[in-house]
């Protein structure tokens, strides 16, 4: 019996094929050859890579890299240069406020973490760039969906395993967050951790990333956190502006 590959096979493969198609357009047969592949091996990665927008037909029977990729190369870009762009903002914001600020964007239905700057307190904020988590329990992770609808809320309370009988609560707060254009984390994540977030504005229906201040309930009471959400606001509008050209009212 014929032991089926592994996926991470199969992916190294795909990643050959792109390497390929980076040279030059070339059609099955030559692909299966320079990857060491065989024929039916190299269709059936080709063929998947098409049907998914990776790659596309060029002349003849020949196929090239697919507008998919172009997108997926503007999308590393554009985080790349908010990650720059932002730094400063950041900086000031974690100088200014003396507390643990980041950067996030959704990636995948997750919080995906771009920067991190640790802050001045003997505060330790499970969070790591790079690393993932909730949307439903985070200060970020709402800041991220403040765009989305009421369902679609639901469906991600739902889908990361979100208390049944505090969904209304859940929801509620999702529209009032909506309203007034930021978000908190009052425990959810962490029981002993706070945090304030505000989303990252490309225009007035784009939502791309957001930013927050987080730190021990001992430093972020109600009115601290009163006191941070302009602060917040601020610093993610000026950011919008610097990197989106967009500027929230």
């Amino acid at each position: 019996m014929t032991k089926p590959k592994s996926k991470s096979q199969t992916i190294e493969r795909a990643f050959l094929i792109f390497d390929e198609l980076m040279i030059a357009d070339q059609d099955i047969p030559t692909l299966a050859e320079h990857c060491k592949l065989t024929y039916s091996t190299a269709y059936r990665i080709v063929q998947f890579l098409y049907d998914q927008g990776y790659v596309q037909k060029a002349n003849g029977k020949k196929y090239k890299l697919g507008s998919k990729l172009i997108q997926l190369g503007f999308r590393a870009y554009d985080s790349t240069n908010l990650v720059r762009s932002a730094r400063p903002y950041l900086e000031a914001l974690n100088e200014q406020t003396q507390d643990t600020v980041h950067l996030a964007v959704r990636e995948s239905g997750k919080v995906v973490y771009l920067d991190k700057l640790v802050g001045y307190r003997a505060v330790n904020i499970s969070s790591s760039i790079g690393g993932r988590k909730n949307v439903h329990n985070t200060g970020v992770g709402k800041a991220l969906v403040l765009l989305d609808t009421p369902e679609e809320w639901a469906k991600v309370y739902e889908r990361e395993g979100g208390t049944p009988k505090k969904k209304a609560e859940f929801l509620a707060n999702m529209q009032q967050y909506a309203r007034i254009g930021y978000a908190l984390d009052i425990g959810e994540d962490s029981r002993n951790i706070r945090c304030v977030a505000a989303p990252i504005l490309a225009k007035p229906d784009r939502l791309v990333a957001a930013i927050s201040v987080s730190s021990a309930v001992e430093y972020m009471n109600d009115q601290r956190i009163e006191e941070l959400i302009q602060t917040v606001k601020n610093t993610a509008t000026d950011i919008s502006s610097e990197v989106y050209g967009y500027r929230p009212d």
